[in-house]
């Protein structure tokens, strides 16, 4: 089977990136090793020398009139569900592409059955919507780690504003003089950091206690696998890749968006109102998880990017036929 598949959102740098950056490098690698031929298609391509057309990131990549069946991954629909987050144009945009491309699809795939809920609710698609869970990265596992110098809480990934690292920061600086642990925020250097700098910095509890580093896509299971708490507050994911990966550590992970709790199951804690957030990693801290380490990390360990490819596989097969 051929497919032609739009790659344009996969980082140039070197990185594996996460987000979908990571869904397309990892779909790419296990369809291959299951025999599948990728044709590799800048955004806009029409081919018609392939058997399907996969857009993973829809709506921004595909043809209004593909001249082949369309599969499209729908990842999140929170510029439908969290509105606050998207300029007016990026919004409209979304909407209005993607009501098209959900008619024009053969296929619609969702990472979880939340998004799957709320993709049919506003679209009503006429089409299959497979739920098909994507998977945590080898590399990510307990590790031989020495303990930190400090304790710290860690928030990975703070590159959008949904992210909510501010939630986390705020929360933290209520609890601060009842804990002993320091705060790190994990990821790359953006317009959101800034922000979160001054902030600390202004408040002498918080000067010497809150860290902005990214140590490396290598670097971050480490973290996992040193951190007291890692704490995602972002109110709704299409997946999840954080929390699954840190879980796949071995960490404890206190988290937010109900597709979070789905693929964690019992082996994550879980808050819904941000002003309660500082009470909630209190009380995370203070009471472990009930599952032990190698509980949590087994548990991850049943996401993988090969049941992606299969049950992605599945879905050419029958758009095909």
């Amino acid at each position: 089977m051929r497919v032609g598949l739009y790659t344009e959102h996969l980082y140039r740098d070197g990185q594996v990136g996460t987000g979908t950056s990571k869904y397309i490098f990892y779909l790419v690698r296990e369809l291959e090793r299951l025999g599948v031929e990728i044709v590799p298609l800048h955004k806009g391509a029409n081919p018609k020398d392939i058997d399907v057309l996969h857009d993973p990131h829809s709506p921004w990549n595909a043809p209004l009139k593909p001249k082949r069946p369309l599969v499209i991954t729908i990842h999140d629909m929170t510029p439908f569900t969290h509105p606050q987050y998207y300029g007016r144009w990026v919004r409209f945009l979304y909407a209005q592409k993607l009501r098209w491309f959900s008619r024009v699809a053969q296929r619609i795939l969702v990472d979880a059955h939340p998004t799957e809920a709320v993709v049919r609710e506003v679209f009503r698609p006429r089409r299959p919507v497979d739920v098909i869970h994507l998977g945590a990265e080898e590399r990510f596992r307990i590790l031989p780690a020495n303990p930190p110098e400090r304790p710290f809480i860690a928030q990975v990934g703070v590159h959008r504003a949904i992210k909510e690292p501010m939630t986390t920061l705020r929360a933290f600086e209520e609890i601060a003089d009842r804990i002993p642990h320091e705060l790190h925020f994990v990821g790359s250097r953006g317009a959101l950091v800034e922000p979160l700098e001054a902030f600390a910095t202004e408040r002498p509890s918080l000067r010497d206690r809150v860290k902005f580093y990214w140590p490396g896509e290598d670097g971050v299971p480490l973290v996992y696998n040193q951190t007291s708490l890692v704490v995602h507050p972002c109110p709704e994911e299409g997946f999840g890749f954080v929390p699954l990966e840190a879980l796949a550590c071995g960490a404890h992970v206190l988290a937010r968006a109900p597709a979070v709790r789905e693929i964690l199951g019992p082996y994550g804690c879980y808050f819904d109102d941000p002003a309660t957030l500082g009470l909630k990693i209190m009380e995370c801290l203070a009471r472990p998880p009930s599952a032990s380490r190698e509980e949590r990390a087994r548990h991850a360990h049943r996401y993988t990017f090969r049941a992606t490819a299969e049950a992605t596989l599945h879905a050419y097969e029958a758009v095909a036929a």
